[in-house]
């Protein structure tokens, strides 16, 4: 159960932040830490996404590394008016008697997804499962209250489909936010993830709520984060500083 949670928590940790009003033209890059809770109680797993800006494009990392387990996802897209137009997406794990690994290149010249599942067409407008973060942001900040959007995967095309929740004050062990919700829904019955982004942040996610079932619940909370467009980058921190 708790490899199922975890791998649950990993998939959705970079899918979601919102945001209202004007969005910018460029993604700020940045580095965000966190830390895995299950049923209450610290696992001893931290997480690290990373936004960077690389030549004509950017690069989305997901990571969580430590002795027993790894996994990493890495997304490359273009960014054109609130669309992350996917250019190669791919993730691996290792660990707890896991060894999966994939990815997907987009061909756009023939609207292929050349995978390593195999390969599909892809319609005119699609993400992968790292760009419907950034594109989340966006969608929030003109005002929709709900959205689906095609996903491209290994084993082909899926639709994730969201609702927001409003506004509320969080804590976190990197400080107070004022935060907006997020909620995806899912075809199974019992399972249930929430998103909280700061507005202080551009709406970078702040704590990702996953239940898998009735009796199995984990959270993933940030204890850091910083921008990286800086040549000295700085710590940002919430509200009141509540690090523990």
């Amino acid at each position: 159960m708790f490899i199922r949670l975890l791998a649950s928590l990993i998939l959705l940790a970079c899918q979601s932040v919102l945001a209202d009003g004007a969005f910018p033209q460029t993604l700020r890059p940045a580095e965000a830490q966190y830390r895995v809770v299950v049923n209450g109680i610290p696992v001893g797993l931290k997480a690290t996404i990373r936004l960077e800006a690389v030549q004509d494009h950017y690069q989305l990392r997901f990571l969580i590394d430590n002795k027993l387990f790894r996994h990493e996802e890495i997304s490359q897209f273009q960014w054109r008016n609130c669309y992350a137009l996917p250019m190669h997406y791919q993730h691996a794990s290792s660990g707890f008697g896991i060894e999966r690994q994939g990815d997907i290149r987009f061909d756009w010249q023939q609207h292929l997804a050349i995978g390593s599942e195999g390969n599909y067409s892809l319609p005119e407008a699609v993400t992968d499962a790292l760009g419907i973060a950034m594109m989340a942001r966006c969608k929030m900040a003109r005002g929709d209250e709900s959205f689906s959007y095609p996903v491209a995967e290994a084993e082909g095309l899926t639709t994730y489909q969201y609702q927001t929740l409003g506004t509320r004050e969080l804590e976190t062990p990197a400080g107070n936010w004022h935060v907006a919700g997020l909620e995806r829904d899912y075809p199974e019955g019992g399972r249930r993830s929430r998103f909280w982004a700061a507005r202080e942040l551009d709406y970078f996610m702040v704590r990702m709520d996953h239940q898998e079932n009735p009796f199995i619940r984990g959270r993933i909370e940030m204890t850091d984060f910083r921008y990286l467009d800086s040549p000295s980058p700085e710590r940002q921190e919430g509200i009141t500083s509540a690090r523990r």
